[in-house]
Parts: C-alpha cells; sequence; structure tokens
C-alpha cells in the first residue's frame, strides 16, 4: 500500500480573506463544466477573476463561437447577482461543457456574498477543477485589493476538496476606455507573471508573446481549448500493471506504503488518479507477481491548525483497511518555491502529526523519502534554487533522531518536475529503502558515490527484492529513452541503474545509454555533475565488458574525451595521468601499421602535462610521438594533416622553455644501384631551382644539399619509388620520380624586415632552432618554421641565416638567384612586425623595405602574417596572385605604387625598364649597394656583387646592363644630381620616383601633301639603322636625334641658390627656357640637344609601306623630353643637369626631314 498524505501549508491572512472569488459549478456530475464570472470550469476545472475582469464578455463572446451548441437556458442571462450556467457541446470535445459567470463579489467589502457562489456550487455535484483567471490590466496588480493570491485563495475558500482546482490559467484584459502606454503595460505584465508563478499558475499560452486578450469570439474559443488541453495533459498511465481501484482496500502483508506529503494532488495524478475524496486509493501489481503496490491519497490539511476533523477521516480510513502489516514508507514533498527559514521544525511538525492518525503506532512508517519540488513557471533563479536544496540537506540531516519517534530520512537526487518518469522514480527509490532497512543488509558496488548501488537480500523472499523489478525497469528505461522528457528520462534511468545488478547481461548496456542521456544534458548546460557521473558510468561499463568486447574500444574512447572535458575544467592531473594510460594500453593492443592515431593521442596528452607541470621530458616524447605518427602517414593518407599540425603545435611548445636538442635518428635502406642513380640525378636537377641551404621544420635543422638528398632517401616516399613497377630506365619511372622530389621538397620562403638578434648561418648550423634559447631573431625563426610545418612543408628559408655571408660566392649565387627562389617557392610568407589590424598594411615598414619589393612580385603565392603570427586576411584561401581579393589589391596598390597588372601577372625583364625603376625609390636596404642589387633579379639581371662599391656605381652598373641588353633611353629620363659613374645615370632612385608626363599634341594629315616623301623615307632609313644605345666601360653610346644650339641667352641668375636661367635656341626647335645649376660657356658650337632614339619606336614597314613613314613623323612632331649635351674636345659628350625637364618642341613638320643623326659617346 501507498499512503499519499498531503498536508497544506496556509498562506497569509490576506489569502484567508480574500476580496473575491466566483465560483465554477456544473448542471450534472457526467458533464464537463466551465465557469465564468472570474471562473470556468473544465472537468472541474474554473476560471476566477475579480470584479470589472470581463469575464461577463469572455463568456457572451464564447457562445458566439460556431464551434459551441447552448443546451440548456438557452442564452439567456439572469441578474447580475445571480449565478449564470450555460450548458452546451464543444465541438470536438466528449461531453457536454457548462460554463458558469458567478456574480462578482469582493472579498475586502463584503465577505458574505461568497455564501452565494458556495450554495450554488454546493449543490452541484463535479469532478477536479481547472482554472481560467481573469485579470484586467487597468487595476494594477499589485494593489492590495486585486493581488491575484487573495481573489484565488478566497475561490479555493468556497471550494469542497473535490473542486479544488489543478490547473489554473491567467488570462489578461484591458477594459474599454483604459489607454495604457506599451512600457506600462510591460510592466504591469511583469508584475502578473511574479503573483501567477508564486500561485503556481501559468499565463495562457494561447495568448502569444504575453498578448492582450483581444475580445475576438475565435481567441476566446481558443484560450478555452488550451485549458481543456492542458487537463488532459497531466493524466498518464502508470507503467506499473494491473491497476485496481480499492473502495475498501485491505492492505496485505506483501504490500507496500508509500506516504506523500505536500504537493499530493499533482502526485497522484502522476501515479494514477483514483479520486480525490477524503482518502483515496489505488492498487497496481508488479509483474503479474505477490507484491502489490497501493497508493494512497489522504486529505490535506494545516499543521498550523487544529483540524481535528481532517486528522479523524484518516485514522477511520486507518482502522478499517490496515489491518495487516506490510512495508510503510513516507514520501515527503517540498517545495522549493518557498522560503525553507523554519523548515526543519515544520517538517517535524507535520510528520509528527501524521504519526498520531495511526490507531497502530507500531505500524507508523519510519522511512522518510523526501522529494523537492519546483513549479515549472517558477521564476526563483537558479543561484537560490541551489541554495535552498542545500538547505533541505540540512533539514534532512536535523530530522534524524528528532521528535518523538525514530526517522529514517534521506533525499531524492533530483528535483520533482511533474514528470510521471521523476515521479516513479522516487516511488521506486522509497520501495528499495524500505527494503533496504528491512533486510538490513546492502552491497555497494565501485560505480562512484553519486550512483552507489544497493541491493537488499531477502533470504526467505517476503521482500520486493531490486530482481523483482529489474527487467521491467530495463523495459520501461528503453521505452522512455526514445520517447520521455530528457530530465526524467534520466531520472528513471539513475533508478535503473541502483535496481540493475552489476552480473546482469544488459547492466554495461544500461550504464552507456544513461551516460548517452547524460552527455546529451551535458552539451546543453555543461554541468560539472553530469560531466562527473559520465566519467563513472563509462569507467563502470568498460569494466563491465570483456577485454575482448568490441564495443569496448569505443568506450574508453569516450573515456577518454570526457576525462580531457574533465581535466580542461578542472586541471586535476590524476584525469590526465588516466588519460595518458589509457592511450599508452591502447598504443600496445594496436597493430604498428594503425599506430598513427594512437600516436596523436598520446602525444596530446603528453603535451597537455608538459602545459601543466613544464617536464621536457613529456614534451619530448610528445614531439617524438608526432614524428613517428607523421613518418607513418604518406601525404595523401587523411591523417598526415592531423599529424603534422600536432607536431608543428609541439614543437610550438617546445621553444618557450630552453630544452634539450631532440635526438634525430635516421634509417638506411639498400636500394638498387639504377634507382638510386636516377634519384641522385633528378635531385640535384631539381635542386638548381631551391636554396643551398634549407631548414628542415619537422626538425629544425639545416640542411644542406647532401641533408637535403638523406631526408628524401629516409621517407616514405622514397620507399615508395623503391616499390614501383616502373621499369628501371622508363619515363615512368623517371616521371614518378620526378614528382615525388618535387612534392617533398617544397618550400616556404619568408619575407620580412630584419630586426636586432636576427640569427646568421654560423649561429644555427649544426643546431636545432627549436632548442636554441628565444632572442627576437630566433622567436621569430622558429615561429615561422612551425607555421611552414602547419602549412604542410618541410622545408623553409630565411635570408638572415640560409645564407653563408662568409662566402662570397654563396653570396653571389644567392643574389642572382634569390627571385627566382621566391618563385620556384610553394609559398611566401609575410612577416609584417608592425601591423596588426586590417587596413592598415600600407604603414609597415615591411614596404620600405628595398628586397621584399622582388618577393612581392617573384611569389606566386604569399600569406601575410602580424606580429603574434596572426593571418592579416582570412587563411582559408591562400593569397595566389590570380585570387588575391579585391580589398588586399587595393592596399597592395597603395602602399607600393605598383599597377595592379603587375601585382597579379609579374614577369621579371627589361620591358618597361621606367616602370619599374619608379617602384623602388622610397625603399632602402642596410647597405646602400643592396638597393641595386635588389632589382637584379626584377630585371632578370646577374651582375658582380661587389660589396664596398659605392652604392651609385652598383645602381650605375644596373642601368648600363638595363640599357645594353635592352636600349630602353627611357631610364635616361630624370631630374637632380648625376651619377660619377655617368653623367647620364641618376646618382640615386630617387628621381624615378617622378613619372614623366608629356602632352601630346594633334597631328594634321593635311600637311603631308607639302613634304616630299623621297626625304622622310631618308630620314626613315636613317633611324632604323642606328644600333641600340650601350654603356661599355661608363661610356655610354646614345643614338639620337640632334639639335645643335645656336644661341644662349642668360636671362636670370640667383646667387643665392647658384641657379642660371637661361633662353637657348637650337636648329629646328622653338626657344627654350631652362634652369641650370651651372653657368655655360659663352661659345654655343659645343652644345646640342638631343632626344635619344630607341629602335622600338620605329614601326616595321614592308613594301615600301607609306603609312609607317609618316607615323614616325608624326612621332617626330610631338615634344620630347630633350638631353643638354656639351662636347669636348676629344670629341666626348658631357650632360648638363638641369633643375628642371627640358621640353622640347620642332619648329614645324618640314624642319623635321632635316634632322640630324648623331651617336655621340657621353661620359
Amino acid at each position: 500500500m501507498i499512503g499519499i498524505l498531503v498536508p497544506y501549508h496556509s498562506s497569509d491572512s490576506s489569502t484567508r480573506h480574500a476580496e473575491k472569488a466566483t465560483l465554477l459549478a456544473t448542471e450534472c456530475c457526467e458533464c464537463t463544466d466551465i465557469i465564468l464570472g472570474g471562473v470556468l470550469r473544465l472537468k472541474s476545472t474554473s476560471i476566477v477573476g475579480p470584479s470589472g475582469s470581463g469575464k461577463s464578455r469572455f463568456m457572451s463572446l464564447l457562445l458566439q463561437n460556431a464551434h459551441i451548441h447552448v443546451r440548456v437556458n438557452r442564452g439567456q442571462r439572469p441578474g447580475t447577482t445571480e449565478v449564470h450556467a450555460e450548458r452546451c457541446h464543444f465541438d470536438g470535445v466528449q461531453g457536454d461543457v457548462v460554463t458558469v459567470d458567478t456574480p462578482s463579489f469582493h472579498t475586502y467589502m463584503d465577505p458574505d456574498e461568497e455564501g452565494v457562489v458556495k450554495k450554488w456550487m454546493d449543490s452541484k455535484p463535479c469532478k477536479a477543477a481547472g482554472v481560467l483567471y481573469m485579470h484586467n490590466l487597468a487595476f494594477n496588480p499589485d494593489d492590495s485589493h486585486s493581488r491575484v493570491s487573495k481573489h484565488l485563495g478566497a475561490f479555493r475558500h468556497t471550494c469542497r476538496r473535490n473542486l479544488m482546482p489543478s490547473i489554473i490559467h491567467v488570462v489578461p484584459t484591458l477594459s474599454h476606455g483604459a489607454r495604457l502606454s506599451d512600457e506600462r503595460v510591460g510592466t504591469l505584465m511583469a508584475h502578473l507573471q511574479l503573483q501567477v508563478n508564486a500561485e503556481g499558475a501559468q499565463l495562457c499560452e494561447t495568448l502569444s508573446d504575453r498578448q492582450l486578450f483581444d475580445e475576438k469570439p475565435k481567441t476566446a474559443w481558443d484560450i478555452v481549448q488550451g485549458l481543456l488541453s492542458a487537463c488532459k495533459i497531466g493524466i498518464h498511465p502508470t507503467p506499473i500493471q494491473h491497476e485496481t481501484s480499492l473502495e475498501k482496500p485491505e492492505v496485505a502483508e506483501n504490500d507496500y506504503v508509500l506516504l506523500l506529503s505536500l504537493d499530493g494532488l499533482v502526485w497522484s495524478a502522476q501515479l494514477g488518479q483514483a479520486g480525490l475524496g477524503n482518502v483515496a486509493a489505488l492498487r497496481w501489481n508488479i509483474n503479474n507477481g505477490t507484491k502489490n503496490i497501493v497508493v494512497v491519497d489522504t486529505p490535506s490539511f494545516h499543521t498550523s491548525r487544529n483540524n481535528v476533523s481532517v486528522g479523524n477521516g484518516i485514522t477511520d480510513w486507518l482502522k478499517l483497511n490496515f489491518t495487516e502489516k506490510c512495508h510503510p514508507g513516507i514520501l515527503f514533498l517540498h517545495s522549493l518555491d518557498s522560503d525553507l527559514t523554519g523548515g526543519d521544525m515544520l517538517m517535524l511538525h507535520h510528520l509528527e502529526t501524521f504519526a498520531e492518525a495511526f490507531p497502530n503506532k507500531l505500524m507508523v512508517p519510519s522511512r522518510v523519502y523526501v522529494v523537492p519540488t519546483s513549479n515549472p513557471n517558477s521564476t526563483l533563479p537558479s543561484e537560490n534554487l541551489n541554495q535552498r536544496l542545500l538547505q533541505l540537506k540540512t533539514m534532512i540531516a536535523a530530522l534524524k533522531g528528532t521528535g518523538n519517534r525514530k526517522w529514517h530520512a534521506s533525499m531524492f537526487p533530483g528535483v520533482f518536475d511533474g514528470k510521471p518518469e521523476t515521479a516513479w522514480s522516487a516511488t521506486l527509490m522509497l520501495l528499495k529503502d524500505i527494503s533496504q532497512t528491512e533486510a538490513k543488509e546492502s552491497i555497494c558496488l565501485p560505480i562512484g558515490p553519486g550512483l552507489q548501488r544497493m541491493a537488499p537480500q531477502s533470504p526467505d523472499g517476503r521482500l520486493l527484492t531490486q530482481e523483482d523489478l529489474a527487467d521491467f525497469l530495463l523495459k520501461e528505461f528503453r521505452k522512455e529513452s526514445r520517447n520521455g522528457e530528457l530530465d526524467a528520462v534520466i531520472t528513471l534511468g539513475r533508478i535503473t541503474v541502483e535496481f540493475i545488478p552489476p552480473e546482469h547481461l544488459q547492466c554495461h548496456s544500461v550504464l552507456i545509454d544513461l551516460a548517452g542521456l547524460l552527455s546529451e544534458r551535458f552539451n546543453k548546460g555543461e554541468a560539472k555533475e553530469d560531466l562527473d557521473d559520465i566519467i563513472i558510468l563509462k569507467r563502470a561499463a568498460s569494466e563491465c565488458m570483456l577485454p575482448d568486447d568490441p564495443g569496448r574500444q569505443g568506450i574508453l574512447l569516450e573515456l577518454d574525451e570526457c576525462l580531457y572535458r574533465c581535466f580542461r575544467r578542472e586541471g586535476v592531473m590524476a584525469d590526465l595521468e588516466e588519460i595518458i594510460s589509457l592511450h599508452r594500453a591502447a598504443l600496445e593492443r594496436t597493430p604498428p601499421p594503425n599506430r598513427c592515431r594512437q600516436l596523436l593521442h598520446l602525444s596530446a596528452s603528453l603535451h597537455d602535462k608538459f602545459q601543466s607541470k613544464g617536464l621536457l621530458n613529456d614534451i619530448n616524447e610528445a614531439v617524438s610521438s608526432a614524428e613517428t605518427a607523421l613518418r607513418l602517414c604518406l601525404p595523401e593518407h587523411p591523417d598526415y594533416p592531423l599529424s603534422r599540425d600536432c607536431l608543428a603545435g609541439y614543437l610550438k611548445a617546445k621553444v618557450r622553455p630552453r630544452g634539450t636538442r631532440a635526438s634525430e635518428s635516421n634509417t638506411s635502406s639498400s636500394v638498387s644501384s639504377d634507382i638510386q642513380q636516377l634519384v641522385k640525378k633528378v635531385f640535384f636537377e631539381k635542386a638548381e631551382k631551391f636554396p643551398l641551404h634549407l631548414l628542415h621544420t619537422p626538425t629544425g635543422i639545416l640542411c644542406n644539399r647532401d641533408a637535403q638528398l638523406s631526408h628524401f632517401e629516409n621517407s616514405l616516399q622514397y620507399k615508395q619509388l623503391l616499390l614501383s613497377t616502373s621499369p628501371c630506365g622508363s619515363e615512368q619511372l623517371e616521371s614518378e620520380t620526378n614528382d615525388a622530389i618535387s612534392k617533398f621538397f617544397g618550400f616556404v620562403m619568408l619575407s620580412h624586415g630584419w630586426e636586432s638578434g636576427e640569427p646568421l648561418l654560423r649561429d644555427i648550423e649544426g643546431k636545432n632552432i627549436y632548442d636554441l634559447g628565444r632572442t627576437d631573431g630566433l622567436t621569430k625563426l622558429q615561429d615561422f618554421c612551425i607555421l611552414a610545418l602547419e602549412h604542410n612543408f618541410q622545408w623553409a628559408w630565411c635570408d638572415t641565416c640560409c645564407i653563408d655571408k662568409d662566402s662570397s660566392a654563396e653570396l653571389q649565387e644567392a643574389i642572382g638567384s634569390m627571385f627566382s627562389w621566391y618563385c620556384w617557392s610553394s609559398l611566401t610568407i609575410v612577416h609584417l612586425s608592425d601591423v596588426s589590424d586590417t587596413g592598415s598594411l600600407s604603414n609597415s615598414v615591411w614596404f620600405k623595405r628595398g628586397w621584399t619589393l622582388q618577393e612581392l612580385l617573384a611569389s606566386p603565392t604569399v600569406l601575410f602574417y602580424t606580429p603574434d603570427w596572426s593571418p592579416y586576411v582570412n587563411p582559408d584561401v591562400p593569397d595566389q596572385k590570380e585570387n588575391r581579393r579585391p580589398s588586399l589589391l587595393e592596399e597592395l596598390q597603395n602602399a607600393t605604387g605598383i599597377e595592379r597588372q603587375y601585382l597579379v601577372d609579374f614577369s621579371p625583364g627589361m620591358d618597361d625598364a621606367r616602370s619599374k625603376l619608379h617602384w623602388a625609390p622610397c625603399r632602402h636596404t642596410t647597405r646602400p649597394e643592396d638597393i641595386a642589387y635588389s632589382l637584379f633579379g626584377i630585371f632578370s639581371v646577374h651582375l658582380p656583387v661587389l660589396y664596398g662599391e659605392q652604392a651609385e656605381n652598383a645602381l650605375g652598373h644596373l642601368l648600363a646592363e638595363i640599357i645594353s641588353r635592352s636600349g630602353d633611353v627611357s631610364v635616361l629620363d630624370w631630374v637632380e644630381e648625376a651619377s660619377s659613374f655617368n653623367g647620364c645615370f641618376p646618382a640615386n632612385l630617387a628621381p624615378y620616383q617622378t613619372v614623366p608626363h608629356i602632352q601630346v599634341t594633334p597631328s594634321d594629315p593635311t600637311k603631308r601633301s607639302d613634304l616630299r616623301f623621297e626625304k622622310a623615307q631618308k630620314l626613315y632609313d636613317n633611324l632604323a639603322g642606328l644600333p641600340l644605345a650601350r654603356c661599355v666601360n661608363r661610356r655610354l653610346a646614345l643614338p639620337s636625334t640632334s639639335h645643335p644650339v645656336k644661341a644662349i641667352k642668360l636671362k636670370g641668375t640667383s646667387i643665392s641658390s647658384s641657379h642660371y636661367t637661361y633662353e637657348i635656341h637650337a636648329s629646328r626647335l622653338r626657344p627654350i627656357n631652362v634652369v641650370l645649376s651651372v653657368k655655360l660657356d659663352e661659345g654655343t658650337d659645343s652644345y646640342s640637344l638631343v632626344c635619344p632614339w630607341h629602335a622600338k619606336s620605329l614601326g616595321q614597314q614592308t613594301n615600301c609601306d607609306v603609312d609607317v613613314v609618316w607615323k614616325l613623323l608624326e612621332q617626330l612632331e610631338q615634344p620630347f623630353n630633350a638631353l643638354l649635351l656639351k662636347r669636348s674636345l676629344h670629341n666626348e659628350y658631357k650632360r648638363i643637369v638641369c633643375n628642371c625637364t627640358i621640353t622640347a618642341c620642332v619648329q614645324d613638320l618640314a624642319s623635321i626631314l632635316d634632322s640630324e643623326v648623331l651617336i655621340p659617346e657621353i661620359v
């Protein structure tokens, strides 16, 4: 037998003298009842509200709905002081519905008016009640006369016990003419919500987002439908078989008695409701056996009052039915929504009062199982809820051994949430406690303190043992785990774990399923208790399974994941040590070919241990394990990127502290002489395209050619070549070798600005860079190599330490080959040491460094990184030139002044030399001569590197090479200081910062008729026969059209700045004003203005093409930037440098035909 005791906690005096309650009653006990007038009743379900709440209006609108058919009274409303009832049929609802509009009454003015409703209700037998409470927001819910608690309290006072409402929906309304702002409505709704929660009610869910009733018949119908559904939701079939109602239940010896306290109405509904009389009972049989459970629902009573009649009713029932010795216990439901101050004394008083109702004091149960409850709509903060749970535990501990009886109290591990699974779980726990107490024996299984297993013994077979319920519980848990509420199913699962013995075949399965449910809840709330229980369950499940069980390995992996989560949250080293032990054991059971993942798991846990303790042995073992995993995988293997990234991460962790050099082991294998020779041949051919020294990113060792080859000969790619089925000497084998070496030796270049402490080759040669100290330069180098490894490259190059600068030959080769190295690289990583925010790229000094110009232009793929090695832009798509983002291209254009076409597709060479020189003037190098050397690759020239020579000489050699190879005289178009190398060359690159611009004048085709074509053809032939300009031994032979100076007139002198202004008259040219920093001689026969000539300016003439000749004349007619030359006695020329551009214009088209062709030798 289960006895359900429901004591009633009274509220304050204002509740006992509530202002108003409107009662809902029924026309007959067989119909469904809805009461309006503040109260709608539906199967004894009521809706109440104060005067002016709109209840009559609501009922009128409801009855207008087409889904409602009035059967009684035909809608004729009596006076306002009488009860108005309408019996109706609702479409889709079984049985009739009686709507009742009761007269308003004010509990604070005339409490006697309650008698009108009470008298009417007493004359109408009815069923359990649900309530619609109408509240007009025009009246502040915080006003003492409008509080929900007062009106519901008054309504409860008028109700018989069997009319007490179990479901209450609150409908907010607003009277006609009332004007409230949205903000005011929101405030009042919030206050109303608090009162509704305190009363265990809820706002009507039909009105979405806290909306007010809109006085529409359809809305009224929807609200009532919602209440109908809610009243049905609380009724569930019980999980125990063979329910039987006990009108005169004689309690048998094998029956079990549980006594429920407090929220018994809700609880009894979850277990199977038999009625709400003074005492109601139900009996269930367990698995068709001899043992039964009897649920007894006792009436509520006030422990703070002398409620003698209720106590006598319980005593009478016990005398009549409690005739045999049974197995009793108490389920004490305690609400966490109420203040627990003094709760221990209240609980004790309640139990003592209930014990006095037993006619036989020896039969009073001693087992008390306290179940915390909380209203689902409670607004109590979780912190307060947890605090009250702790207070409740303290109360239960104080309960033991106090009072007139010896109470054995314990507490349910969860909070009752109104779910049948939770109610059933708590009931089973009390059954277990009863059997445990009577068996006087328990067995503890080591599955953790939160899930301890208690298995009572029953030698005589009289007791309800755990084995009686094990199979049944397993079946129920399986069913509910698919369809039930998560928290409730977890509670049922915990109880199932309690009852399933360890030797049960499905024990491990239940543990795994419960762990899965807890994992689902943990992923939502991340409660530490759930994670702890998951670990306990996974560990227990693995211990229950045989070592060779196929599913055990998966459980251990899941346990590993959970331990990692716990370790990351709590940092407990014991968890990490268990993880490492699990990985070592798994590694031993795994065959070598499949060990990659296990090695990575082990290295990850060792890395975490190193992060916590800082022991070098741990990180060394982590690096070693990751290296082993990397060697086990080909690059095409899906685990290869993971192994590479892990190794890079551990190396990154290792280089932060000072460590010891990792040991390196090389493997050797015997190969056929033919393949060995082929590999060497292909390697050295390929090696011509990459640097002599490269850093091996997995080991941190600088490798020369021999070491590079050795690494390849120890690789899986090399071993795969040995297993190739292609015959030796075949093109197929050579192609395979080419592909393997190309992929293996993909390398990454670093582009950066030099800083202090940059390591040189002699500083790292023969050392592991990851073991060296973290100076600024070494830190950058280490991070660069690790980043290269993360990008799946084993080789990296940095200009600070991968060139032997003590060897002039190697330095010469590096400078001459650097552009091609960047061009052949797989990736260039740009480290911007002074850029942190997107959009600030142009502010970086990287764009002021001379060498970075060719690095930007040559590299096919570039990634930019900020000082902390974070990607400057999204790293998911590498910055390949053809796919460069528009935003990044715009930033690069602004920062460099380079046109978009060259940023996207650049080819080194002599074409458009003047534009290429324009990109360099704002850049600088540490050594002045390097500014010229850094341009060698851009112009694809190979010249001697002579460190120590003057910068203008280095630039002169470059310009001389450009002119000699291309004949491009545009590089002579500049204004400023002349070079000592040659007077036609600038002393530095600064003059090239200015882009020459000449205004083009339109030509007149009609002038052709006045010219002699023979003379024009002769000029064409003379120009076509000119050689390209060339510079040998610093002497520039410059093909030109010459215009001898006829007259020079000094027009002004600036003594302070030593500037002279002249007007120059030259043959076939208009007069020109020039400003010079030197004074010209009086004689004019030694001066000439020349226009440098380049053969590419001359179109190709075929078959006496007249148009080509005329186009030449049109070109010569245009203004041009002239050079002022002075002839010396030895027939050498020297350029006179002007302070501004000399723009010359021909007199007319006819004078062009008389142009002189000259090749002066300029020094």
